[in-house]
């Protein structure tokens, strides 16, 4: 079943990100097979990405490390580029076609495993981006990285008009417990099973690992109600 619903979200987001308005990417799901060695890396953009990569600051590639202190706040009409999981997603009424995405900002210290994306499971807190898109193309609890301009900041949550998206379903991204202290939304440890000390990193996650870090697909994106 769990396979059947990841098999059905990616067909899903390669199918609406053809006719997607937002300039969007979304990585591939391939078997991960341990190799019994492990490396690290640089961020690599891709082709269609690298315009929007070379446009940020400095202090924008890297978004959060336990060396680097970063805040997601007070960053109104800079150009950002965030990693956050989608977390809810509302269809305007008023623009066709336009989403207003809320997502859990995820620190990012510039390196990722070669094999698989890895962010940190500690995050500056929530944000909102606008992004012109089929809601199908951002798969609940996905991993993504927005660029945009931070056009405001409203009870603490900051919003990004996005420019360029990048997706990662499940299976193609795992966590890391190194990075910034944790301002995470308290709401969304309510819905994970990930127990307290638990080893947060898995270089080779299964779908289990996501349920239990994150929650269940079905509560999040157009169904999530944040009143449940």
């Amino acid at each position: 079943m769990r396979l059947a619903f990841a098999s059905f979200a990616l067909t899903a987001v390669l199918v609406a990100s053809a006719s997607a308005q937002t300039p969007m990417d979304v990585q591939p799901v391939k078997e991960l097979k341990p190799t019994g060695t492990l490396s690290t890396s640089m961020y690599a953009p891709l082709a269609q990405e690298q315009p929007f990569f070379r446009k940020l600051d400095a202090k924008e590639v890297s978004t959060g490390s336990f060396l680097a202190a970063y805040s997601i706040h007070g960053k109104t009409g800079k150009l950002v580029s965030w990693f956050g999981i989608v977390r809810g997603i509302a269809v305007s009424e008023q623009h066709k076609g336009e989403l207003d995405v809320l997502l859990d900002q995820h620190y990012f210290d510039g390196m990722t495993d070669s094999h698989i994306m890895l962010v940190s499971y500690a995050g500056g807190g929530d944000f909102r981006a606008t992004v012109q898109a089929d809601a199908a193309s951002l798969p609940p609890l996905s991993l993504v990285r927005i660029y945009g301009r931070v056009t405001g900041e409203t009870d603490k949550v900051p919003h990004i008009a996005a420019e360029y998206v990048r997706v990662w379903p499940w299976l193609t991204f795992t966590f890391t417990d190194l990075g910034g202290e944790d301002k995470s939304n308290p709401l969304w440890a309510k819905y994970s099973r990930f127990p307290a000390g638990g080893r947060i990193y898995n270089p080779y996650p299964k779908e289990d690992y996501y349920y239990r870090m994150l929650g269940d697909p079905k509560f999040f994106g157009l169904a999530f109600d944040p009143n449940r």
